[in-house]
Parts: C-alpha cells; structure tokens; sequence
C-alpha cells in the first residue's frame, strides 16, 4: 500500500465512530449515598446531610448527560432503575420535612429532571423502564413509600443484574407487609404494585399468581399460587415514607 493510501485509511479509522456500547455513569457517588442512608429497605431522609446532597446531585447531573441509547439492554436498564431510585430520593428531600411523596405537588409528573439528556418525570422514567418489557423492575424501582420494594443499599450495575432483580422479586413477594401469602387460609393477598401494573405481570406469567410463583419463598407455595384459581386481593398501599 502506498503511503499516501495508507495514511488515507488511518485517518478513515480514526473518524469512524466507536461500536462499543457506553456504560451507565459511575455509580460511585450513589453507592455512597446508599451506604449511608439506606436502611432496614428504607432512606433516612431525616438523617441525610449536605455531603449526602452534594453526592445525589452530583451523580443526577452525571445522568443529564448520559445517553441510553448508546448502552447495551442490561447497562440501560440498570440505568433507568437508578435514575428512578435516586430522583425519587432528591424529589423527597428538596421538599423536606414531608410526610410522603405525594406532599410534593407534581411528585410524579410535573416535577422533571434532565435524565439520559431529557427532562423526564418519575412516571416517564418509569415508562421507559416499561418500554424494557421486564416486569422485574417493579420491585427494584422505589417510590420512597413504605409499600414500595424494599431500597437496595447500592446501585444497580448490568453485570449481576438479572439476579439482583431475582433476588428483589424474591424479597418483596415473601415480606409479609407487603404480601399475604396464607396457603392455610385460601388467601392471597398482594401488593397494589400487581394490580397497577397487571398487563405486564400478565405478559411475563400468564396471570398475576403464575407470575408471583416464580418468586415464592417455598415450592409449596409456590405450587399453590401457579394454581390459584381466583383473582388475588389487593392490599392498600402506605404512601408514607419509607423513613427506617
């Protein structure tokens, strides 16, 4: 090859743009949060302090200027879980001392951040989480409710994910606070995060107590809900705090 062709391609292959898929931003300073705050599946909103702030902030603005769609499925999806858990978080303590999320006018919908390079709601990150169609996300996302799945104590990473999000399905179906399972008594008695969100449990299971099966603490329950033949209750669900 000639010199000039070969320096010709050299400068081709360097303007190429990168295949490789981009990580998720460094979780490090949410992990130091979590560390901190994170207790009993709940935050300490009471005891977070200025460094904790400065952390959550710190790594909010790093997912402003993420972008998703560069990432592969497991790194985007760890993504959006920790996007959702840490804006949740700071829309509580903006607005702190309240004695739910939903004392925060718009919580939900009208209070947006800039996620993933868009200004994004909780309830739009949560659809982008749907979107994944994995209906395992429902028990890692936390809504800093005490109903709400119990709150990781480190972020969540692609690598291990499908087993963190087992184990978080495994832990919220067999807290009793939040699911009744009475083999002995005919009931079942389920989170209204099963009902909020049925289609996609109904996709991934077949029916809500199929689905349930798969994450019971024991293979007598859980051949007893693979077969349960009615519709579930559905518990109401405590918007306080998730405060330890």
């Amino acid at each position: 090859m000639r010199s000039s062709a070969r320096a010709a391609a050299i400068l081709v292959l360097a303007a190429a743009p990168a295949v490789f898929a981009a990580p998720q931003p460094d979780p490090a300073a949410l992990d130091a949060v979590l560390a901190a705050r994170s207790r009993n599946g709940g935050f300490d909103y009471r005891g977070a302090d200025g460094q904790d702030r400065k952390r959550l902030a710190a790594y909010l603005r790093n997912l402003g200027d993420a972008n998703p769609a560069s990432m592969e499925v497991e790194e985007r999806k760890a993504f959006w879980i920790n996007a959702y858990n840490a804006a949740a978080i700071q829309t509580v303590l903006e607005k702190y001392p309240v004695k739910s999320i939903r004392d925060v006018d718009g919580a939900f919908k009208a209070v947006r951040r800039r996620l993933g390079g868009e200004m994004l709601s909780l309830d739009d990150v949560e659809n982008r989480l749907r979107d994944m169609k994995d209906a395992r996300v429902h028990f890692a996302i936390v809504c800093a409710a005490k109903s709400c799945p119990p709150l990781r104590a480190r972020a969540y990473a692609a690598a291990g994910l499908s087993a963190a999000l087992d184990g978080q399905a495994r832990a919220f179906l067999a807290d009793p606070a939040r699911n009744v399972l009475d083999r002995a008594r005919g009931r079942l008695a389920l989170s209204k995060i099963f009902d909020w969100n049925r289609k996609e449990f109904e996709r991934d299971g077949g029916s809500i107590a199929k689905y349930a099966s798969r994450y019971a603490p024991d293979p007598v329950l859980a051949s007893w809900l693979a077969g349960f033949p009615k519709e579930p209750e559905f518990l109401d669900y405590d918007w306080a705090l998730n405060q330890p």
